[in-house]
């Protein structure tokens, strides 16, 4: 592991941070637009938190239980495994407010429920990987999505066997998402490969970072 990049990630500055977190929030905002034009509800996305947390304290931050996570791997220009986690019966309302169900109809996982929140999560992955993209002039890579229902160490597992080679650390966003007036505090997870994130943040910052 290249403790450079390593001390990199862990120690960014409020700035990178701060530039990260507006360029996010493009994102969300695109992501409310597509998700509303999918849904026929008003739907609103914001993400007011970015925290930089060594890997092993993600469960403390994410929760224990049982989620529901659609995963989409980034390549090219910047290389990262991206991950949108909800807890288990988030997805399921979030089922019913789509449809036009009243709460709590919805008691399991079916192939529809899970089709429809998979897509939810490539609108929201995307709106990220497209708003770092037109910003910095880059071009990101993205696999199709794929869908996990696990307790959190497993969902991550094979990501971090790619990326706990490189670094220890991830980023975390707290990302709330109002849908007809009903709200969501769900997490996106990124873990990039440190010397990506870097060049990253210099476009990001004009060089200064």
């Amino acid at each position: 592991m290249d403790e450079k990049w390593e001390e990199y990630l862990k120690n960014l500055d409020e700035m990178s941070k701060s530039a990260l977190l507006e360029t996010f929030n493009i994102g969300a905002s695109h992501a409310a637009t597509a998700l509303s034009e999918m849904t026929g509800k008003e739907v609103n996305i914001s993400v007011p938190d970015l925290k930089i947390i060594a890997i092993k304290n993600v469960p403390e931050v994410v929760g224990e239980d049982v989620k529901v996570a659609v995963y989409i791997e980034l390549g090219k220009d910047f290389s990262s495994h991206a991950f949108f986690i909800a807890d288990y019966e988030d997805a399921l309302r979030m089922f019913d407010i789509i449809m036009g169900n009243p709460l709590g109809t919805t008691k399991e996982m079916d192939e529809m429920v899970k089709s429809s929140f998979m897509e939810v999560g490539n609108i929201l992955i995307s709106a990220f990987a497209n708003a770092l993209s037109e910003f910095l002039g880059i071009t990101i890579e993205q696999t199709p999505p794929s869908l996990a229902i696990d307790f959190l160490p497993a969902i991550l597992d094979f990501a971090l066997a790619d990326i706990g080679k490189y670094c220890d650390y991830t980023i975390i966003l707290q990302t709330n998402i109002k849908i007809s007036d009903v709200k969501f505090e769900e997490h996106f997870l990124l873990f990039p490969k440190p010397e990506d994130m870097k060049k990253i943040l210099e476009k990001l910052l004009g060089g200064f970072a």
